[in-house]
């Protein structure tokens, strides 16, 4: 059975430099044979999390349902989140704190996953504030994430016009991450 990775991306612009950092990843992932699907999270049209919202509408959005069962239906995550002002994304925060709602039929999908962090920026430090906090929150609600993480710094010079790493200690640290990943995925 081939292990099943599911990416996404904390970032809501659509040339994001953590997209593109994302799909330099899953192109390594599909070449070490895992199955990656791509989710993004602008997609699901998540309002922000209101538990006045959740009560009024008697349930959860189509959006949050369609994230649970997506996560469920993967072994592994593949996570690039922006950094601001040196947390993650308020949109990964979203997505997260929805797909944690309990529902009958749709417990919380996190526990027994594993996820692999990354993080892009145009700046310095390239996202490298954030990461901490993503794997405390993920940790928190039963994820293991594997020590191995990427933070690609001035990354709008990275990228080639095919979006493949230019530098190859940058690929090289890529691929570890990546491997890492797929290494603690158990699939049974």
């Amino acid at each position: 059975m081939k292990t099943k990775v599911l990416a996404i991306s904390g970032s809501s612009r659509k040339d994001s430099v953590n997209k593109r950092l994302l799909e330099a990843a899953t192109a390594i992932a599909r070449t070490q044979g895992a199955e990656v699907n791509i989710l993004d999270l602008r997609e699901l049209a998540l309002p922000l999390y209101d538990g006045d919202l959740e009560a009024a509408s008697g349930g959860l959005p189509e959006g949050c349902i369609r994230l649970k069962q997506a996560i469920r239906e993967h072994h592994a995550l593949l996570i690039a989140s922006p950094e601001y002002n040196g947390f993650f994304s308020p949109l990964l925060k979203n997505g997260i704190d929805w797909a944690t709602r309990p529902q009958e039929g749709f417990p919380s999908p996190f526990p027994g996953k594993v996820a692999a962090l990354l993080a892009a920026s145009p700046g310095a430090l390239g996202g490298i504030r954030g990461l901490p906090a993503v794997r405390i929150l993920l940790s928190g609600i039963g994820v293991l994430v594997t020590p191995g993480q990427m933070s690609l710094p001035l990354a709008q010079q990275c990228f080639d016009e095919k979006g493949a790493l230019i530098n190859g200690q940058q690929q090289k640290m890529l691929e570890g991450v990546v491997s890492e990943l797929l290494r603690t995925v158990r699939v049974d």
